[in-house]
């Protein structure tokens, strides 16, 4: 499926400057980041607020890619890259499917555990009951209670605009390429 706007003018210097920055953020372009960049700016400023989440909170990198990926398990999308990404973090052909149906995986620590409740929770938009909000704060600061909130918003965001306009899924050289660099990425756990 091709997207439902137009391939982007990569000679537009904002364009092109907005590339330069995702790259050196990313290591590519993804067709998402790509499609927003008919909104340069605006592209900036979430690429900038997806780095500083994804990369830069207190989150151990485990934590950012289940609130990631119970946010997105049902936008294609965001699933090819994402899903890949918590897989390579080892989580099990049965802790996948768990987080695809939308149900905490077996296995995970009390704390991954309350996180992936209370995304799950806060994923829905219907309200975070207080019994999953308090074994949530039992584990996590307030700095990392906004992180994850802002986390799981950025990726509701990032799922309503992929559904409208149905950015194409890169094919398996540039998944391939972008799981490397989640590897290598500067500050990348070692």
């Amino acid at each position: 499926m091709s997207s439902r706007l137009s391939k982007v003018d990569e000679s537009d210097p904002r364009v092109a400057e907005a590339f330069r920055r995702t790259r050196e953020s990313r290591g590519f372009v993804s067709n998402l980041l790509a499609t927003m960049c008919h909104a340069p700016e605006l592209q900036k400023a979430h690429s900038a607020q997806g780095h500083i989440l994804r990369f830069e909170s207190d989150l151990t990198e485990l934590q950012r890619e289940l609130a990631v990926c119970l946010t997105v398990r049902d936008v294609p999308y965001g699933w090819a890259h994402h899903g890949q990404l918590l897989h390579a973090l080892g989580f099990t052909d049965a802790q996948m499917a768990a987080v695809k149906s939308g149900r905490v995986p077996d296995g995970l620590s009390e704390a991954d555990q309350a996180l992936c409740a209370f995304c799950l929770a806060y994923a829905a938009c219907k309200g975070v009951p207080d019994a999953v909000l308090a074994r949530f704060r039992k584990h996590f600061s307030d700095k990392q209670a906004v992180e994850v909130g802002m986390l799981v918003s950025n990726y509701l965001a990032a799922g309503a605009f992929i559904i409208a306009f149905q950015p194409e899924i890169e094919g398996p050289e540039i998944l391939a390429r972008e799981l490397e660099w989640q590897k290598i990425r500067p500050g990348a756990a070692a």
